[in-house]
């Protein structure tokens, strides 16, 4: 049969691009000079590392309302990720954090879901989101767009029905989010009923704010009420079971979108038009913080204004949002997963202050790694004493070359957690900086496993995550109960915790026969967890809970994990294949080994006989 010259063609063309994509799959995205020379599987191991340690800060930010890094260095993680996801694009999982909103675990309390889905938005701290978003629109003409500030608040949506307001949720995952309908009703400026004439369905956004002005006059330090930010004071106030109501009342709403616009408006086209219209229906809107403009120039000016005078704002505020007024256009241009198309957000650089460091010391995490903490002389930043500030690793003490004696800029970065810029005047050196003696940054899997001098606070760390809700949830065993115990000898090791005798335990300071039976009884009914939640108690480095509760559903046992059967599909993700990787090294390691035989000594764990002749850990 002869071939015809056009299939020839197409043959060789499709053969030529199925080879770039092979190529891709080993190269990285090149036409940009910003993409790492780095190896597909160097690219997997840190898009792996980078997308689960966002998740983790996601989680604290949004479910815990305590932030262990600034907004600054969250956004350096984030940027990072992106880029790694454009340079090698195959390798990006289809549930990175760059593709979700807000955190990725489930909140807790009654679920309800988003008219549409609620993004976040595209900033950075100067003007290129900004700048992106000018880029968009360069085909289109007369352009308007509407300036407003970015509250540093609680996003919620607003849903009412026949003018009467029926539920009220946080943003959650974007898709859904916590109710929160109750404490919302009682928020000034969000009305119960709206006023006449109204749609039949009325879907409305906004931030939730403390307001700064009455928060001043209740309190003497606002900032010094166990929330890292006024932004996680609202949110705080908004999800406890039992808020402080003298708080409560200085809770604010400020609307920022009418979701279901055209039911609402009928032919109104214009953002700012329909904030008219929510003050018509009772919102509490403040016309004068939303501006159009139409160029950069009128952008810097507006962001100038704020930055001048964003402390006596009544509402905390880290940047500016910027938003295509006309309705239309924003439909034209559209969404991404993460954030929309047609708005992005000019942040705010942080305030800064100079004061000398006394001494540099380390404080030990989950998974028992070391953060090297810079205490400073007391000084005040944005309203608030800073004597400690975090050095976040050793890469970063060593381009600072810091000591004690160095006077340092600090600045408190996105409003969060104080940083240092630079060093502005060196002290007196003698010889090796001391915190080299302490650096950690290759920290064995099975390290600090047990107590031991070098490894009272590490040990303690692992100790306190192990027995938190975030592990086995043993009630009655803080960090203070647990350093009594480690002080008196009477635990130095995870397993011997499940080896306590009331008598012994009544013996300490602070006890007595009653509470040492009550915390021997919550450690009896913890002593046989499930194999994955012990896993996720243990908190091994570079295996987060979100990965261990993935494995949980792929593996039955940790037997099966450990020599790598029983998958059950879909197959392990990239990211799955590296936690269970790491696992396998820890479980295997000295330390790992030891910690399971204590545990089974402990009678937490039995043990199963298996194929390959050893004998593992049945969970």
């Amino acid at each position: 049969m002869k071939i015809q010259p056009g299939i020839k063609v197409l043959s060789l063309t499709t053969v030529l691009l199925f080879l770039l994509i092979l190529l891709s799959i080993f190269q990285p995205f090149s036409s940009d000079a910003s993409c790492p020379d780095i190896s597909a599987n160097e690219a997997t191991r840190q898009i792996s590392a980078l997308s689960e340690e966002i998740r983790y800060h996601n989680h604290l930010y949004y479910e815990k309302n305590q932030p262990e890094i600034s907004d600054a260095d969250y956004d350096r993680l984030f940027a990072i990720l992106v880029n790694l996801e454009r340079c090698f694009p195959v390798l990006a999982d289809t549930d990175s954090p760059t593709k979700t909103v807000g955190k990725a675990v489930a909140e807790s309390g009654k679920r309800v879901e988003h008219a549409q889905p609620m993004l976040s938005l595209d900033s950075a701290t100067g003007p290129e989101a900004v700048d992106r978003l000018l880029k968009r629109l360069k085909k289109s003409s007369h352009v308007q767009l509407l300036v407003q500030p970015k509250i540093d608040g609680l996003p919620v949506e607003l849903k009412y029905i026949d003018g009467e307001l029926v539920s009220a949720a946080t943003r959650g995952d974007g898709h859904s989010g916590v109710d929160v309908t109750e404490r919302v009703r009682s928020i000034e400026g969000i009305p119960r009923r709206l006023a006449e004439p109204f749609p039949q369905l009325l879907v409305v956004r906004g931030e939730i704010y403390a307001d700064l002005h009455l928060l001043k006059k209740l309190v003497a330090q606002p900032l010094e009420l166990n929330y890292a930010t006024p932004r996680h004071l609202a949110a705080g106030l908004l999800k406890s079971e039992k808020p402080n109501p003298g708080l409560l009342v200085t809770l604010r709403f400020f609307p920022f979108q009418l979701v279901n616009s055209g039911t609402a408006a009928g032919t109104d086209n214009s953002d700012r038009e329909l904030l008219h219209l929510l003050l018509k229906w009772g919102f509490s809107v403040e016309l004068e913080y939303s501006r159009i403009v139409s160029d950069i120039s009128e952008i810097r000016e507006f962001y100038r204004q704020y930055l001048a005078k964003r402390d006596e704002q009544k509402f905390a505020m880290d940047g500016v949002v910027v938003k295509v007024d006309n309705l239309d256009l924003r439909k034209r241009l559209g969404e991404g997963t993460r954030a929309p198309f047609w708005a992005a957000a000019w942040k705010f650089p942080p305030e800064t202050v100079a004061t000398r460091i006394l001494k540099i010391k380390w404080v030990a995490g989950r998974t028992g790694r070391r953060t090297p903490v810079a205490e400073v002389a007391p000084v005040l930043l944005a309203g608030v004493t800073v004597s400690n500030v975090t050095l976040h690793n050793d890469d970063e003490l060593k381009r600072l070359d810091i000591a004690a004696g160095d006077l340092v800029k600090i600045a408190l970065v996105g409003d969060v957690i104080p940083q240092v810029v630079n060093v502005i005047e060196r002290g007196a050196r003698s010889g090796t900086s001391d915190w080299l003696a302490f650096s950690d940054q290759n920290l064995r899997l099975d390290a600090c496993l047990q107590d031991s001098p070098e490894c009272r606070q590490q040990f303690l760390a692992r100790l306190t995550h192990f027995t938190s809700k975030a592990g086995l949830n043993i009630a009655g065993l803080g960090r203070g109960q647990l350093q009594k115990l480690v002080d008196s000898g009477l635990v130095n090791d995870i397993s011997s915790l499940f080896r306590l005798r009331e008598d012994d335990v009544a013996r300490l300071s602070g006890f007595g026969h009653k509470s040492a039976r009550r915390l021997i009884k919550a450690i009896d009914s913890a002593s046989r967890p499930d194999s994955f939640r012990l896993v996720n108690a243990l908190g091994v480095a570079g295996v987060g809970p979100k990965s261990v509760t993935r494995l949980a559903q792929q593996f039955s046992t940790l037997d099966e994990l450990m020599e790598g059967r029983g998958v059950k599909h879909p197959p392990l993700s990239r990211r799955d294949k590296q936690a269970a990787k790491t696992l396998r090294s820890f479980f295997q390691s000295p330390g790992g080994l030891e910690l399971l035989a204590g545990l089974r000594e402990a009678g937490v764990l039995g043990t199963t006989p298996q194929s390959s002749g050893k004998v593992l850990p049945s969970l």
